[in-house]
């Protein structure tokens, strides 16, 4: 290993030392355009962030900075009327073109539209980010609850407290979540089980549906979600931010505090803090409480950047802390009653408020490492070097006595240990000419570990993967292309029959895609295909048994094999003079051999109580929908927001739809100023949204027929307020405004219970700044 140091100490200094041997004659030029119209911008500041490098674009949009050394920098761009642009840049051996297509300011109608979340325009890939104001009014409510705001995302939930996303009817382990560019790894095969990441750290969150992108895995058949924080190069002086909501509804809350800083001494490092503290009682619906439904977090994280000349190196902790109250209401003592709970309209276990956790509940803390670093290598491009540790430990408690210690203390019903290594290394090539592209390699090993009950094997898994991307941009039309080739081995250990059998899985396989865009003066039009594979996780080969979060009995089967999917996704993106901003996506998506988590009745009754039973089969797929949302102005600063999605997944074997699939959803929201002056403005939004009740599931393939469609409902107000040249943000409002009663069929306890009544929110985002650069 000190062998090994040694040799990457010594290839960096050789690379410095090259690099430095450069001449300062590079230059960097370009032309800057609008979004939508692609006209030229004139007289917009351009230059290199830290450096005295600067110059304005002219009446053709066209910009030239000279005598720039190689190295690497972060280009920025500005212009009144349109948004901040930055891109890091890597000078090498030739010169640099730039075409930079700015967004209209966030007092247009362009920037109203990231309701839902705007896609890049740019981009040849879709994809979908939130942030800024849109990020700010999701604040204090899970992961999973903030990205059902983007069009096509929904969350499969268990209760009010844990939210996983659904990404056309996707979720799981068919998904993958970025945290901070590692791929997060914990026991994501339940469905109750959310991502275990922070919101509060992100600085915006970006959405890819669909097998887009082959870079991060061939197994992401579903889509992508990235959890982006604020990069540490961008720190100015010592500063942060503090973040306080609000909600009546569980009389609950949040607090979340950042500082960070970058010049503590003469030294070039980074730094930041970040922590969050949440605690809520039991949630009400418009009739009763909802008994054991309490939740308490506490996270943090660290970031710790060192900065010489063009090398980064950069390391990242987070820690993750939860402990959910699962609704007493869903664990049954016997086949009757749990009958009967299934056609009561209360469930059969109330209570009234309260803050106290009991049996059942869930503890979990994940813990992630992070080291990094990033070089510009002379001629070639950026290289990049990743690497991650992660340790989630899960304990479930069931709800019976029977768990309880001599110390008073219960014992888990379910416990599981999960440790992971997760590795990368690319290289991002410069671009020449209008081609750039990148070659890189990543996986990760594994190891699980039970202890108490079983209901999954531990097991060693070990995957890697080698990967080519490449990008052609000229004009109007763009297009992405790569491959991608994976191996997926693990091996479980498990008693059966008083012997103890380890067999090893070995699963391989190529992914591809291809996407393209093109521009006209006011539509722009994206295309993708593309295949990728996924291997059949542990649970869905070798569950057996109660899963007591999730409140079923779920059974494996061994010989399930990988699904391969083949995608097809057009988008037709519109941008007409500010008058309209609309979006059209149609997608079909078949997959082979996919795997099914299919309802078996009866129920299964156990020593422990009766619960619902579930066993994972196999059959070819299809799933096919439309996305559509559009921005339009009513009355001069008064806008109307439209979106909705529909979406149609068969088993194609059965000729029957398949369950636990989104319904149809359409939403319209209606928004205005308030006040405007100067820095000072406050907004109103208006948003009614309607979701169908789900069609086409035969009677007998479920516990309980889909819940009736229903429409909900909800206000705020945002305020930006200049106090001592901080802007000061704060969000008032409330979601299920008219308190109405319904279910949803994408939660688990819709089987028992209802969903939140009414909830009052108040948010508040205050900035504070101690020293600034110069």
């Amino acid at each position: 290993m000190k062998r090994y140091i040694v040799m990457v100490s010594f290839l960096l200094v050789i690379l410095h030392a090259n690099a430095q041997q450069l001449s300062c004659k590079f230059t960097i030029q370009g032309k800057i355009v609008e979004a939508g119209s692609g006209n030229p911008i004139t007289d917009a500041m351009i230059y290199l962030e830290g450096y005295s490098k600067g110059t304005h674009s002219n009446e053709t949009g066209q910009f030239a900075l000279t005598e720039v050394c190689a190295g690497s920098y972060v280009l920025v761009c500005q212009h009144l009327n349109h948004e901040l642009y930055k891109e890091r840049i890597v000078v090498s051996q030739s010169d640099i073109h730039k075409r930079i297509v700015l967004n209209c300011h966030s007092d247009s109608l362009h920037q109203v539209t990231v309701k839902g979340a705007r896609i890049h325009w740019e981009d040849v890939v879709v994809m979908n980010k939130m942030q800024g104001e849109d990020l700010f009014r999701q604040q204090g409510v899970s992961l999973g609850q903030a990205l059902e705001k983007i069009n096509g995302v929904y969350s499969l939930s268990t209760g009010a407290n844990i939210r996983k996303p659904v990404l056309r009817g996707l979720h799981s382990n068919r998904i993958l979540m970025l945290n901070n560019e590692i791929r997060q790894e914990g026991q994501q095969w339940g469905n109750e089980h959310a991502p275990e990441i922070d919101p509060f750290i992100a600085q915006n969150i970006e959405v890819v549906k669909g097998a887009q992108t082959i870079r991060y895995g061939s197994d992401v058949i579903g889509g992508v979600i990235l959890v982006n924080p604020k990069p540490l190069w961008e720190t100015n002086g010592i500063g942060g931010e503090l973040q306080l909501s609000g909600f009546s509804n569980g009389r609950g809350g949040a607090v979340s505090a950042k500082t960070e800083g970058d010049h503590l001494s003469k030294v070039p490092i980074f730094w930041r803090l970040q922590g969050t503290l949440k605690r809520n009682g039991n949630v009400q619906t418009p009739s009763y409480f909802l008994k054991n439904t309490g939740l308490k977090e506490m996270n943090y994280s660290i970031a710790v950047g060192y900065k010489l000349k063009s090398m980064q190196v950069s390391y990242f902790h987070s820690y993750f802390n939860t402990h959910i109250g699962i609704f007493s209401g869903s664990h049954i003592g016997n086949l009757t009653d749990l009958y009967k709970a299934f056609e009561a309209k209360e469930p059969l276990d109330s209570s009234g408020f309260t803050y106290e956790i009991g049996l059942p509940y869930q503890h979990i803390i994940h813990q992630l490492h992070k080291v990094q670093m990033s070089e510009p290598v002379p001629t070639l491009g950026q290289f990049k070097m990743t690497y991650g540790f992660q340790q989630n430990i899960r304990r479930e408690y069931d709800n019976t006595l029977q768990s309880k210690q001599p110390d008073g203390t219960y014992k888990p019903a379910l416990h599981f240990k999960l440790l992971t290594h997760f590795f990368d290394a690319h290289l991002e090539s410069l671009k020449k000419k209008s081609l750039e592209g990148c070659v890189g390699m990543n996986g990760y090993f594994q190891t699980n570990e039970y202890f108490g009950n079983y209901f999954i094997p531990n097991y060693k898994k070990a995957t890697g993967g080698i990967y080519v991307t490449g990008k052609w941009h000229k004009r109007k039309m763009s297009a992405e292309a790569g491959v991608r080739y994976d191996v997926n081995q693990f091996q479980i250990w498990k008693w059966e029959n008083n012997v103890l059998i380890n067999p090893t899985h070995l699963y391989h396989g190529v992914a591809a895609n291809f996407a393209a865009r093109y521009q006209m003066s006011y539509i722009t039009l994206h295309a993708s295909t593309g295949t990728s594979w996924r291997a059949p996780f542990v649970n869905e080969l070798y569950s057996y048994g109660v899963h007591h979060s999730a409140a079923s009995f779920e059974i494996g089967d061994r010989t399930l094999k990988p699904e391969r999917n083949f995608h097809n996704e057009l988008t037709l993106d519109i941008h007409y003079k500010h008058k309209l901003d609309a979006e059209l996506t149609v997608y079909y998506n078949y997959i082979h051999d996919y795997i099914i988590q299919q309802p078996v009745l009866p129920a299964t009754l156990t020593i422990r109580g009766a619960f619902p039973t579930f066993q994972f089969t196999q059959a070819n797929a299809a799933f096919s929908g439309i996305e559509f949302s559009s921005t339009m102005p009513i009355y001069k600063a008064y806008h109307m927001h439209v979106k909705g999605n529909l979406l149609q997944a068969k088993n194609l074997e059965a000729r029957t739809y398949l369950s636990l699939i989104p319904p149809a959803r359409a939403e319209l929201e209606l928004n205005g100023p308030l006040y405007s002056k100067e820095k000072t403005k406050i907004e109103w939004a208006l948003t009614g949204s309607y979701t169908a009740m789900k069609q086409h599931i035969a009677p007998g393939t479920d516990y309980v027929m889909p819940p009736h469609d229903y429409f909900l409902l909800s206000v705020d107000v945002l305020a930006v307020l200049p106090i001592k040249q901080q802007l000061i943000q704060i969000n008032v409002g409330a979601n299920n405004l008219l308190n109405t009663r319904y279910r949803d069929y994408m939660d688990r306890n819709r089987y028992f219970a209802d969903e939140m009544g009414r909830t009052i929110f108040l948010k508040f985002s205050i900035p504070f700044q101690f020293t600034q650069k110069k």
